[in-house]
Parts: C-alpha cells; structure tokens; sequence
C-alpha cells in the first residue's frame, strides 16, 4: 500500500444508497488496512477494489475532531469532507472525465479504542449539479489478531 506503518486492521464497510424512484442498493466490503494516530487525529488506508479487472483504488479516511475526510486514489479519484450540516464542493475524476461533485452531511461520527472503532458517515451527494443518492455509510473496524 505505502511505506507508512500504522496498526493493520480489519475493515467492514456497509453501505447503502437510494435514488429518487428507485429501491434502496447496499454494498458490504471487508478487507484489510491500517490505522495511524497523529497530532490531529486518525488515520486508516486500505485498498478497494470496484472490479476484478481494475487495480485497486487506494483510500485514506482521516478522522480529526468533528470532520472526517475522505480520499480516493486510482482510475476513480474523489475528495470528500464530512462535517455534519456543511456543503462540500469538489471534483469526480474517471477515466471518462470529471464533473462537479457535492456532499451535504448530515451525519459524521466516529469513535477510536484500543480494540478499534466506527464510522457513521451519512450524506446527500449531488454530481453535475443534480441529486444523485442519499448515502448510509457504517465502517467497523478491529486490530487484526498477531499470528
């Protein structure tokens, strides 16, 4: 992943997403990825894969007060910030172009022990100007057990 050495972790991501005038769509991945304390806060990375035809992306979630933050890295690249009641503008990269993205939180919290912790990312993501889907996003995350 990179040179950086962080606590490895397991991760369980559970998602779900719903358009208007379409049934509610989720996700789960499981994979595994490290966690980091620094001066501000967390830190996890891990890698994701969209399909089994394209390197995986490489994802970094940053945890610091009331914000999280949200970094993706590959053929799809998005920068997203997470501060519950806030607008956040910026840009969707894919191998087809860009456009213009925006989140609007409407819940962002997490928790951090010595077992590992949680993400509750909740939020309404517009592409183009135009609603896309209201997002339910639950990261759970524990130290992986020393072999």
């Amino acid at each position: 992943m990179n040179d950086r050495k962080g606590i490895p972790i397991l991760i369980s991501l559970d998602a779900r997403f719903s358009a208007e005038g379409q049934e509610e769509d989720s996700m789960r991945l499981i994979t595994t990825g490290e966690l980091e304390k620094n001066a501000e806060g967390y830190v996890i990375r891990y890698e994701e894969s969209i399909d089994e035809d394209s390197p995986p992306h490489q994802v970094e979630i940053a945890m610091k007060k009331d914000v999280i933050s949200m970094n993706r890295k590959g053929s799809i690249e998005a920068d997203m910030v997470f501060e519950k009641g806030k607008r956040f503008e910026s840009r969707y990269r894919t191998p087809y172009g860009a456009m213009d993205m925006a989140v609007f939180c409407t819940k962002a919290a997490y928790t951090v022990d010595r077992y590992g912790g949680e993400i509750a990312l909740q939020y309404q993501l517009d592409l183009g100007n135009h609603f896309a889907a209201m997002h339910n996003m639950n990261y759970h995350f524990m130290r992986k057990k020393s072999s």
